[in-house]
């Protein structure tokens, strides 16, 4: 377990020291210089996780529709835009991470994943 808990130290300081983390903080620090504008991004990135969680709406295609329209507007600001794809680019990196360890470590799982629609 030991190894486990240096290695994934290592990994946290490697992804602390990507370019791409390292361009995600510096337009964060932009944007925090903007208190009105970063109020507008996080409710436009709830409002984005909120559509992608939900159960409850019922014309998920217009809801699609409509928040790809306010997020064309809403890109149209430079720092906006500059923030939202810094955050895309270190989400993919945690992402890649988590698929590869998925990948690679086999928890005799498929059952369970075929019976809840996987």
């Amino acid at each position: 377990m030991e190894k486990i808990k240096n290695c994934t130290k290592e990994l946290i300081r490697a992804i602390l020291e990507s370019e791409e983390y390292r361009q995600f903080c510096d337009v964060r620090d932009r944007l925090e210089k903007e208190p009105e504008l970063r109020r507008q991004v996080s409710e436009f990135r709830f409002h984005v996780f909120e559509v992608q969680n939900s159960d409850d709406i019922t014309d998920m295609y217009g809801e699609q529709k409509r928040l790809c329209k306010e997020s064309e507007e809403f890109r149209k600001n430079p720092l906006v835009d500059e923030f939202l794809q810094a955050e895309l680019c270190v989400c993919r990196i945690m992402q890649k991470i988590t698929q590869d360890m998925v990948e690679a470590i086999d928890l005799d799982i498929d059952e369970v994943a075929e019976r809840i629609g996987l």
